[in-house]
């Protein structure tokens, strides 16, 4: 047999269509949202209300979190543009943190190119922001606590202190990387009226605490009905960009109380703008942030040659004897095309192949899976859509990224989640489609305490 070596493996994860925002956006105005202390008195019934018409989601039927996104998006009458807005609520149900995307590579209609470009747009922002508030900024530098060490400038204007943040690739001519522009955003913070040190304010405003292990089994919900499920598991929208891998690596980072989001994750994961992740560089990514973010990443299964040839000889097997057709994983020119080859395959002739004749790998999901949501860890689980049917998912096909949040031992249930939005929230199927669809499986965890 052949070695790993000998092939490059391609396995991408989250093959989605890129956003393309219409050029004749409705206006979409955001300014009441900065209209002084009064916008941090708002109720959740008067957000609705006022910005019902400029269309936004809840993230969570807590109502938490609300995210607008998509054309038309503006701040200060439409100087300052935007694709996404995020706003954070507090227990009491009031804005407490406002982040604008300003840019970023995933959702921008037009890509920014150049160094010069990228500086050139942050000048203008900088600039726009000073007249608008009438203070100068504050250079912070770089933010060495976040996964990117994004560089950014304060202003404080109470109650409010406003947070203009950016980052880039770097050009490295000996290592052929270029230049690339990844995000610019916008985040915004109500400090109260006595704030007077705006850096301290807004690298605090809207963060947790980390959470300590031991702590993780208070989100362990035990229901009736012999769900098993973790609560608290914050959902992120990755809207229609192949980022549900980075997506994923959020809400987990978000999960143990450490503010990291997908633009930063998908800078340090090298995530493609309309394609996705490779599960090589988001592991590789995740284990070069361990120690900065205090976690341990783990693999419990990952996609390798032997095994996955040894499931598609199983396949073939079992096809045979239910007369579909064989697949064809022979290389082309060096190279195994693993999606295509498991789009070949019949889901259900698959889904007895891989339970029936890997009996022992399938119990060990199994157990894996039940004893870290028992201890209050989601497991990061990427997968192949399309084998088998599901509703409503706005992906058909491909590689994708999910999060298993419980089980229910009852049923013979996985329980899990998306990065598609509130309806995505808790989704549930049999254990036996689940561990047919997946290519992978992965967690982190706060180091010990």
């Amino acid at each position: 047999m052949k070695q790993l070596a000998t092939f490059t493996a391609t396995l991408w994860i989250a093959l989605v269509p890129a956003f393309s925002q219409e050029t004749a956006a409705p206006a979409r105005p955001l300014d009441a949202l900065l209209a002084g202390e009064g916008a941090w008195q708002m109720t959740t019934a008067l957000f609705e209300q006022q910005f019902g018409p400029s269309r936004f989601e809840w993230l969570s039927d807590k109502k938490d979190q609300a995210r607008f996104f998509g054309p038309g998006l503006s701040l200060w009458e439409g100087s300052l543009k935007m694709n996404e807005a995020i706003i954070e609520f507090t227990p009491e149900g009031n804005p407490a943190k406002l982040t604008f995307s300003l840019y970023n590579r995933g959702d921008a209609e037009t890509l920014i190119h150049t160094r010069d470009q990228f500086e050139a747009r942050i000048k203008e922002v900088k600039d726009d922001i000073s007249k608008r508030l009438a203070v100068s900024p504050t250079e912070r530098g770089k933010d060495k606590s976040s996964a990117v060490a994004a560089e950014g400038f304060v202003w404080m204007k109470a109650p409010s202190a406003y947070l203009l943040e950016y980052s880039y690739q770097r050009e490295m001519k000996s290592r052929n990387i270029p230049f690339r522009a990844e995000f610019i955003r916008l985040r915004v913070a109500n400090v109260g009226v006595g704030a007077r040190n705006a850096v301290a304010a807004t690298s605090t405003a809207g963060t947790t605490a980390p959470v300590g292990r031991s702590s993780l089994v208070n989100n362990v919900k035990r229901e009736a009905n012999g769900d098993v499920v973790l609560a608290n598991v914050p959902m992120v929208d990755q809207g229609p960009k192949g980022y549900c891998a980075v997506a994923t690596a959020e809400r987990v980072f978000k999960y143990y109380g450490i503010p990291v989001d997908q633009h930063e994750m998908a800078q340090v994961a090298d995530t493609t703008d309309g394609g996705g992740t490779s599960p090589d560089k988001m592991l590789a990514a995740l284990t070069k942030l361990e120690g900065r973010m205090g976690v341990s990443v783990r693999v419990i299964e990952d996609w390798e040659y032997k095994k996955f040839m040894n499931k598609v000889a199983d396949y073939n097997k079992e096809a045979k004897k239910a007369k579909k057709p064989e697949v064809d994983a022979s290389p082309r020119n060096g190279t195994i095309y693993i999606n295509e080859i498991i789009e070949q395959m019949d889901g259900e002739v698959l889904k007895i192949s891989h339970t029936e004749r890997d009996r022992s790998g399938y119990g060990k999901f199994q157990r894996t899976v039940a004893s870290l949501i028992d201890q209050g860890i989601p497991v990061m689980w990427s997968v192949s859509l399309g084998l088998l049917p599901e509703k409503e998912i706005p992906q058909a096909n491909g590689g994708h990224m999910r999060l298993i949040i419980g089980y229910n031992t009852k049923t013979g249930e996985a329980l899990y989640s998306d990065s598609w939005g509130a309806e995505h929230a808790l989704k549930r199927m049999p254990l036996a489609n689940a561990y047919t669809m997946t290519n992978g499986l992965y967690y982190m965890q706060p180091r010990a305490k």
